[in-house]
């Protein structure tokens, strides 16, 4: 649902920002910044500001007593608890001498986000704060905070993280709720600041309203689009507002194995029906940089790629494949570019009634069979890292690849790093790097949209190995070929998870392989 948002031409006087600050805080806190605790580490940072406010309750619409809500979701690493320290949130003040912004109250939220599988609620009130603003005759974002800096950790508040959705891509979210209060709760003066992607942490491009003259809730409220003013193209316009918080994710577990991923889910997926073959779509390839030096070798374990499946009850996504390649990467200079394919294999999905995202895992559970790619470490200015590429096609014929599936949109990993955009061989045979084009900012382009693809890949980076060991049906590297060693090969027919000789998969030659080593490897 679109909404009209507030924009502003008002000069800055930054003394009587610094000043307004300064009084703010010693109301609020009625101590001096230097003599607050220390804080726990940013785990959602807002991005740049935009020109724009907004305030829910100058609508009558809503009236005073509903509430606009930030969705917030910070790294997690598999955990579901945020200890929070602080938080703040950034209300636009817009006044002049003239006509100054009145005085008004904000009530500040923090709500458990909770999901069912099909729509986002509001769970428990974690806590609630509230700050009277004076008038302002100045323009400033002037923040709203509170601090548990000085509690007793274990009386900090704690919100349980809705995990649900973007908690297998390592993100836990909860929403942060704003509401003007007061005699001057409506005017539009004062609004909440609308700003770009987070720093630190992720959002999506949308923003929650609870009614409170309807007693209904929606998640997916936003600001419309803009025409850009030299192309005419219409772009989105930046539906997030400042929320700044500090805490500790309580209860995370990071995986030592993971090299490259954790990537927070756009609300949208791609779907490749370009210059379709017959056999499936073009290749298109996500570039995965990792810590590494010279000489260094990936040794995957897993590789996992996001194909969403956007399907339902009445128009289900068909059946599909899936073809996945580890490809080395080139560069020359001024681009990267692929290499040698390495290893690739194919997955077939099956239809979908539900519209999920389907992580789909190769996997190589022998590390006797684990492939090596060579990273790329020639790129100067990506000093200490090691590139490499994820290809990947749908397969299927044109009917089947018209079907609602395809790679999940998603933004910056959390782990590893890579530029913006995927590549993809253009209809001359260039290899380019494509985006999905740019949020708005006002009527010119702004900040670029995500422009990746899920994946994640666990394994070993570092120098290449020495020879496997003499004993490759030992799957476990127990030192002996055992029932555990057939139990894997069994539940890995017809994939490469029990592999023995190195083909690929695992099939009767495997099998033979295995009997014929059984009991304690040479």
């Amino acid at each position: 649902m679109k909404h009209r948002i507030s924009g502003e031409r008002n000069m800055i006087d930054r003394r009587s920002i610094a000043t307004a600050l300064a009084l703010a805080m010693t109301s609020l806190f009625g101590v001096t910044a230097t003599a607050r605790a220390q804080l726990d580490p940013p785990v959602f940072t807002s991005g740049t500001e935009t020109g724009t406010r907004y305030n829910l309750n100058s609508s009558a619409t809503y009236g005073p007593d509903s509430v606009a809500y930030e969705d917030c979701y910070v790294f997690a690493s598999g955990g579901s608890h945020l200890r929070l320290n602080q938080l703040s949130v950034g209300i636009r003040r817009v006044g002049t001498a003239a006509a100054p912004a009145p005085a008004v109250g904000v009530e500040v939220t923090v709500v458990e986000m909770t999901f069912d599988g099909l729509a986002y609620g509001r769970g428990a009130t974690v806590a609630t704060f509230n700050q009277e603003l004076a008038a302002s005759t100045t323009a400033f974002t002037q923040p709203v905070s509170f601090s548990w800096g000085d509690a007793d950790p274990a009386l900090r508040p704690i919100v349980n993280l809705q995990t649900q959705t973007q908690g297998p891509n390592g993100y836990g979210g909860f929403w942060v709720g704003v509401r003007f209060t007061g005699p001057n709760y409506a005017n539009a003066a004062n609004g909440w600041r609308v700003v770009n992607e987070p720093t630190v942490g992720r959002a999506v491009n949308n923003f929650g309203i609870y009614n409170a003259l309807t007693g209904v809730f929606g998640s997916t409220f936003w600001f419309g689009q803009t025409a850009d003013a030299t192309t005419g193209a219409l772009r989105d316009n930046p539906a997030r507002f400042v929320v700044n918080a500090n805490g500790l994710v309580t209860d995370s577990v990071v995986s030592s194995e993971l090299r490259y991923g954790d990537s927070f889910e756009h609300t949208t997926y791609w779907k490749p029906t370009d210059n379709l073959d017959g056999i499936g779509s073009k290749w298109f390839y996500t570039n995965c940089l990792v810590p590494a030096v010279a000489g260094d070798v990936l040794t995957p374990s897993e590789v996992i790629m996001g194909i969403y499946r956007a399907g339902s009850e009445v128009t289900p996504a068909p059946a599909v494949g899936v073809e996945l390649a580890l490809v080395t990467m080139i560069w020359d200079g001024v681009a990267y570019t692929p290499g040698k394919v390495i290893a690739s294999q194919s997955f077939n999905l099956a239809p979908s009634s539900i519209a999920f995202t389907e992580r789909v895992a190769w996997q190589w559970l022998n590390p006797a069979t684990r492939p090596e790619v060579p990273l790329n470490t020639d790129n100067v200015v990506n000093a200490g890292l090691g590139g490499y590429f994820v290809a990947a096609r749908m397969l299927g014929d044109t009917a089947t690849l018209a079907g609602n599936s395809g790679p999940r949109i998603v933004y910056a990993p959390g782990v590893g790093t890579s530029s913006l955009g995927f590549g993809m061989f253009s209809d001359t045979g260039v290899f380019t790097n494509y985006t999905f084009g740019n949020y708005a900012n006002g009527t010119a382009a702004g900040p670029t949209k995500p422009s990746r693809f899920l994946s994640d890949t666990k394994g070993r980076v570092g120098p290449s190995a020495p020879p496997p060991p003499a004993c490759p049906a030992d799957l476990d590297q127990n030192g002996s070929v055992s029932a555990p060693d057939l139990a894997t090969l069994l539940g890995g027919w017809g994939t490469p998870s029990g592999d023995v000789n190195g083909d690929g998969t695992t099939n009767a030659t495997d099998l033979s392989a295995m009997l014929s080593s059984w009991g304690l490897c040479p």
